[in-house]
């Protein structure tokens, strides 16, 4: 007789960031204009088309391969092959060859449409919660716009985001970065009398940096002075934060309508999307959120 303690199925179930995700997920998805939803099931169902395809492709490839690989060891063993066997052999490579090109497009169109789903989902899973999703009309591409023409353009504007984003601040807003970093370690540093009347500091990791919160907290000023004679400022940048803001913000509009364009250009011309085309271009809408998305 069996043991019952030995008998028994265990009840999984998901952790809870799973199903965190999983319901994050779906109330973003309900939140998709009708176009866009539209959209993302078609791109889930290039994605399991595609899976399908791979293997229907691969399965054609292996029924030329197997005779490819028996008349191969034939012709290898023989010392005289026979010129039937020859010239089928040459047959079937040549088949075999256009075979496994057809398979290794098919998986390329797999790999691209599992990118773009499993981006688009984790993109919706990254939604806040007050995000909401307005759809972007399709734009009209301009005479001699192509899809390589705007690829550029994004490519460009990428570059110019990057540039924008790792450029140097003022002189003025580095100071200011500096002494309030100082001020915040001397906040680590600041002596207190604990209740049998000794002096303490906050714990630090090891010695040299409780005598660094100290200095701090004791001379601001010195401590400012000597790392900025060890060089502690970059090279001043030209434009004040504000400014880079608005910029930052004029080029990732201009980025992302031309990405907007690239979908538009690719579903009608055809053609491989890249590997980080953004979702939301992708799907066809905008997200808004805090003070627009509470207005709408």
């Amino acid at each position: 007789m069996i043991d019952p303690r030995l008998n028994h199925s265990e009840q999984g179930f998901p952790p809870r960031y799973v199903a965190e995700a999983r319901d994050a997920l779906a109330a973003a998805v309900a939140k998709l204009p009708s176009t866009a939803a539209a959209r993302l099931r078609q791109i889930e169902d290039a994605a399991l088309a595609g899976e399908g395809a791979v293997a229907a492709a691969r399965a054609k490839r292996d029924e030329v391969a197997r005779p490819v690989a028996e008349l191969r060891t034939t012709v290898a063993q023989s010392t005289a092959p026979h010129p039937g066997n020859l010239e089928r052999l040459a047959q079937l490579e040549a088949e075999l060859e256009h075979r496994e090109e057809v398979l290794r497009r098919f998986q390329a169109e797999r790999i691209a449409a599992n990118v773009a789903f499993g981006g688009i989902h984790r993109a919706l899973e990254a939604l806040p919660s007050n995000a909401r999703l307005v759809a972007v009309p399709a734009p009209e591409p301009k005479k001699g716009q192509t899809l390589t023409s705007v690829r550029e353009t994004i490519v460009g504007l990428k570059g110019d985001i990057h540039t924008l984003e790792t450029s140097a601040p003022t002189i003025e807003e580095q100071e200011a970065a500096l002494r309030a970093a100082i001020a915040a370690r001397a906040e680590a540093g600041r002596p207190r009398l604990d209740r049998a009347g000794r002096l303490k500091i906050a714990p630090t990791a090891n010695a040299q940096s409780a005598a660094l919160a100290v200095a701090c907290w004791a001379f601001p000023e010195a401590v400012f002075e000597r790392m900025v004679a060890e060089g502690a400022l970059r090279e001043s940048g030209a434009m004040p934060a504000a400014e880079k803001a608005t910029q930052l913000a004029d080029l990732r509009a201009r980025l992302f309508e031309a990405e907007v364009l690239e979908e538009t250009l690719l579903l009608r011309d055809g053609g491989t999307r890249r590997n980080d085309a953004d979702p939301f271009a992708v799907l066809g809408v905008r997200v808004e959120v805090g003070v627009k998305a509470r207005a709408a």
